[in-house]
């Protein structure tokens, strides 16, 4: 065969781009991967095919049978002119005029393997295939569904247990990982629910509440009037949002001056918001002086920075006859102003003042200072100097509840010596499905939809939206922990049948029994793969990190202080280190170079040097 290879001479890019964008069209139905957990900058996995198969066939490999290995069974850029087109007229093309599913969702079948083969002498078992930085695990996940020894590597712990859980349990253990965590999280919820008992306000019959929504609070300096701080007051795309409605007492100066609210229907009626651009907006009218940014940050590091409860979001039952007589039931989200039985802060601080000491003892608090990082310097202007204070007492309680109860199932399975690489897995999944209920603790409500983004993400002023609005969810029944588990089991039903589908499919290894070929994943810096024999990689295929587009391990850390208390409890050897590895990370990271003439030009260069010996390793 000769050295050139097909991605030297011809991609086929504008069917590439239209089928990435395809897979990534529909919020609804997203390859799993992509939602399993947050991870920054993942990949279409069409693309990451397409890199890996023509990386190793010849550039006179066939086109048209590329194209089909890929996925792509169609016209995919032709196609989306006649949908343009039949926008613009107003026709409508059907379900899918595409004429065959997303292309990500095609695994290569045994026709596809011997085509593969005639090209490389032998099959794709024969090939050992690299990704040194594989983050989300894109590449590796392809490489693997393609049928070649995996090679994946991140130096950032949380990327390496995605990878095992996206890449390995998956395609080693089959639906039966799916079934040992639908088990093991069932037990979770048995055990967790009595404890998470009077959290929330108990619920009338027929309604379940979604969000208890809070605004972060100052005391204005002028009038001390206790000031909601909310960018805006929004609640639904139709106009219902929250007007203020300021409460003088007995002038300024006195205690009752505090901020009642009043669910309203229509934008010109909602309250304007009370913080832009780092600064507060007195609400009273007989102050509506402007408080400066350093104001608020000096309440908030003095902690005198609050809460307050602003809006409940519910969903109620209705029940309404069809013209036939037949009675149909829904649920319908309303909103509502809080009342006072819904506000019990002064219990949950309480019970998080008794649980704490036991807590702490048993390390399941993330007490880790927050470094002083490029992305993560927000938080400590405004007093939030440990990983636990950007959380709120009622969150505090209730996640650090379901770590305890996270280790109270591992000890006793522990003790019972049950702990088989298949129970590992499920716990590995349980841990990634309590990340989830952390993000969605800290995802604000943007006209009534959790963005989903978490506290942290790539620009710090997403951060300070999340700072001032905040939204608080109900458990059991009432939709957080079980649409967590939900969630996650989903993502491993859909990686199961993506790596593993049934054996009527005729897809490559669709037989549980057939030998697979290896997956080796590892946690380290990609310039010193020692694990790695010289001489053994036929193709190294990387999306590499790209100079200070994402921070990585100063945004995971976030999930890493807690992924330590669970997982790491299960898989050590990736949870060794207090916080992840910011010296060796290959990204322009101008916080390493703080207070130095040209810090951001020595980033730079850093960011070069390193991607240089990993390219050299």
């Amino acid at each position: 065969m000769s050295d050139t290879r097909l991605i030297e001479r011809w991609l086929p890019i504008g069917a590439l781009g239209e089928e990435s964008i395809r897979e990534r069209r529909s919020m609804t139905a997203l390859p799993p991967t992509y939602y399993l957990h947050v991870w920054w900058a993942r990949r279409p996995l069409v693309a990451a095919r397409a890199a890996v198969l023509a990386s190793l066939l010849p550039a006179d490999a066939d086109r048209e049978r590329f194209l089909r290995v890929c996925g792509i069974h169609g016209e995919p850029v032709a196609t989306r002119r006649r949908i343009d087109a039949a926008k613009r007229s107003g026709k409508h093309l059907g379900a899918n005029p595409y004429g065959y599913k997303r292309a990500f969702s095609y695994l290569p079948d045994e026709a596809d393997a011997k085509w593969i083969e005639t090209y490389l002498g032998e099959s794709p078992a024969a090939y050992s295939i690299l990704d040194p930085t594989a983050g989300g695990g894109s590449i590796p996940f392809e490489i693997e569904r393609l049928g070649a020894a995996t090679f994946a590597n991140d130096l950032n712990p949380v990327a390496a247990l995605l990878l095992e859980a996206t890449v390995d349990w998956p395609r080693r253990h089959g639906a039966a990982v799916l079934q040992e965590f639908e088990k093991l999280a069932s037990d979770f919820i048995r055990r967790a629910e009595p404890k998470y008992a009077g959290v929330f306000p108990a619920e009338a019959e027929g309604v379940r509440v979604e969000g208890y929504l809070w605004a972060r609070t100052i005391t204005c300096p002028y009038c001390d009037g206790r000031v909601p701080l909310a960018p805006n007051w929004r609640l639904a795309p139709d106009g219902t949002g929250v007007r203020l409605e300021p409460q003088a007492g007995g002038g300024p100066g006195t205690e009752e001056r505090v901020c009642r609210f009043r669910v309203v229907r229509e934008v010109r009626e909602q309250s304007e918001g009370t913080v832009a651009r780092g600064r507060a907006a007195c609400p009273w009218p007989d102050c509506g002086r402007v408080i400066g940014g350093d104001e608020i940050k000096a309440q908030a590091q003095a902690g005198a920075m609050g809460e307050q409860l602003y809006a409940v979001v519910y969903k109620e039952r209705v029940v309404t006859e069809t013209k036939t007589g037949r009675r149909r039931e829904k649920w319908v989200r309303r909103y509502r102003a809080p009342r006072m039985e819904d506000d019990n802060a002064s219990d949950i601080a309480a019970r998080l003042e008794e649980k704490l000491p036991e807590w702490d003892a048993y390390n399941l608090i993330p007490t880790e200072q927050i470094p002083d990082g490029t992305k993560t310097t927000e938080p400590l202007r405004y007093g939030m100097r440990r990983w636990r204070d950007l959380f709120s007492p009622r969150q505090l309680l209730c996640h650090c509840t379901g770590v305890e109860v996270y280790r109270e199932l591992l000890e006793a399975d522990r003790a019972a010596c049950a702990l088989s690489p298949l129970r590992q897995a499920a716990y590995g999944y349980l841990a990634i499905a309590l990340d989830t209920l952390l993000k969605l603790r800290q995802s604000r409500w943007p006209v009534g939809l959790y963005d989903g983004t978490g506290a942290l993400h790539l620009r710090p002023a997403r951060f300070r939206l999340c700072l001032v609005l905040r939204g608080d969810g109900a458990f059991g029944h009432r939709c957080r922990l079980r649409l967590a588990i939900d969630k996650t089991a989903k993502c491993i039903r859909e990686l199961v049948a993506l790596v593993r589908p049934g054996a009527d499919s005729g897809a490559l290894f669709s037989d549980a029994g057939t030998p697979r070929p290896p997956v080796t994943i590892t946690c380290k810096s990609g310039d010193a793969l020692d694990h790695v024999a010289a001489g053994s990689i036929d193709a190294v295929v990387m999306d590499p990190p790209y100079y200070d587009n994402v921070m990585y391990a100063e945004l995971s850390d976030f999930f890493y202080v807690w992924l330590k208390r669970t997982a790491g409890q299960v898989f050590p050897e990736l949870f060794r280190l207090r916080l992840t590895d910011k010296d060796n990370e290959a990204v322009a990271n101008p916080a390493r170079f703080r207070g130095e003439p040209g810090a951001g030009a020595l980033a730079g260069r850093d960011y070069q040097e390193r991607m240089q010996w990993i390219f050299e390793e």
